[in-house]
């Protein structure tokens, strides 16, 4: 049932157990088969689908795992062919289901309709304007045309203009994060069009299998070749910014960026200027798996951001690729698994230290998982991403 690339990894595995203590699935349940090395025992002794389901399910697909084995094996992609194989014969994760079917169909996560992303948006553009006292210009995209995102008008943009995929968390949950981008993007002279169709980061289907994780991302290639940006931007989220770069920025000639990317590069230049801004202290800064472990990292980045606008910050870890997972990636925010994630976060804050009063970590799954998580377990804690600091800060 499982193709031939696990089966290579599970016998090339030396079982040295370097991979056990530092998974966070292991961590959570303390059990040796939600560990890296036994689920490729797993493999290796041709365990039944229903024993790989259990297993393979509560994989993160962190990938900290690869960093940690000396022969660099990935169990992360382990993960993602198992999921796939057993997703063909009925065993699929409800959650990550459930939440690609959403975006196939309605192109966001949460699986709202257009006229509710847009109402979204259009309060958000308000509320930009009035708290900046400066009106950005955005674009809503749907079938071809254009409406200005506050009149409705039928209107196209009239400067260059950038493609916005935010996520659907930051429309609907994190909203000082779109009016960041949308308000940067304003601040470097661009119009700022977000697409209707599909107005998410995220890739859940790098979760599930092949099939609909290229499904997904030809959505984006789709939006991408309708719009014609000068540049596509990303917004705040781990997981969809490895495949975005893997699988999607490759196939397309326009530009691309991460916003970190594009904002500490208007930053260093001196075209956008940042101020310190008060935040609740102690601040700590904790990587997005995805980000210091992807395809393409983005580390430097939202350090110096972080560092020009509250100044000093303390970090978790010493090297950014050992950053631990939220126990929300690989589908694990669902919510039969908040238990799970309390007690993995209450080990943490014993082992961590954890006393910040404003954790930063700029990926959406990752911030709505640690809002429920510390809240679940009473911390008094600000959870945010940096664009919500840089939306504060810039002048």
């Amino acid at each position: 049932m499982v193709a031939f690339y696990p089966h290579f990894v599970s016998a090339s595995c030396t079982r040295c157990g370097n991979c056990v203590e530092i998974c966070p699935s292991y961590m959570a349940t303390g059990e040796i088969k939600n560990s890296p090395m036994g689920r490729l025992e797993l493999i290796r002794r041709g365990a039944a689908p229903e024993e790989l389901f259990t297993s393979f399910s509560k994989c993160t697909m962190c990938k900290r795992c690869a960093y940690r084995c000396p022969l660099g094996l990935d169990v992360a992609e382990v993960t993602r062919i198992v999921r796939e194989s057993l997703a063909r014969i009925g065993y699929a994760q409800p959650y990550v289901q459930k939440v690609v079917g959403n975006f196939l169909k309605t192109g966001n996560n949460i699986g709202m309709t257009p006229k509710v992303v847009e109402m979204a948006i259009r309060v958000a553009v308000r509320r930009a304007e009035k708290e900046k006292g400066d009106a950005p210009r955005v674009f809503l995209h749907m079938d071809g045309a254009y409406r200005e995102a506050v009149s409705g008008a039928e209107e196209a943009p009239r400067r260059k203009y950038a493609l916005l995929f935010p996520s659907s968390s930051d429309i609907f949950e994190f909203d000082a994060a779109l009016r960041g981008y949308i308000y940067v993007l304003h601040r470097l002279g661009f119009d700022v069009v977000i697409s209707l169709k599909v107005p998410d980061t995220a890739n859940y289907g790098y979760y599930l299998s092949t099939e609909s994780m290229y499904k997904i991302a030809e959505m984006y290639l789709a939006e991408i070749r309708k719009v014609s940006p000068a540049l596509v931007v990303f917004g705040e989220c781990g997981h969809g910014w490895h495949v975005f770069v893997s699988i999607v920025a490759p196939k397309t000639s326009t530009p691309s960026f991460h916003i970190h990317q594009l904002t500490y590069r208007a930053y260093t230049r001196g075209v956008l200027r940042l101020e310190k801004v008060d935040v609740e202290r102690p601040v700590v800064y904790m990587d997005p798996c995805n980000y210091s472990r992807g395809a393409l990292p983005i580390v430097k980045e939202p350090r110096a951001l972080l560092k020009a606008i509250v100044g000093d910050f303390a970090e978790v870890w010493i090297e950014p690729r050992d950053s631990i997972c939220c126990l929300g990636g690989g589908g694990l925010i669902a919510p039969e698994m908040l238990n799970t994630a309390v007690k993995y976060w209450q080990k943490l804050r014993k082992r961590l230290s954890l006393g910040a009063k404003t954790v930063v970590r700029p990926c959406a799954t990752c911030k709505a998982q640690l809002k429920r998580v510390f809240n679940a377990m009473g911390l008094d804690a600000n959870v945010t991403g940096v664009i919500e600091l840089v939306y504060k800060a810039v002048r």
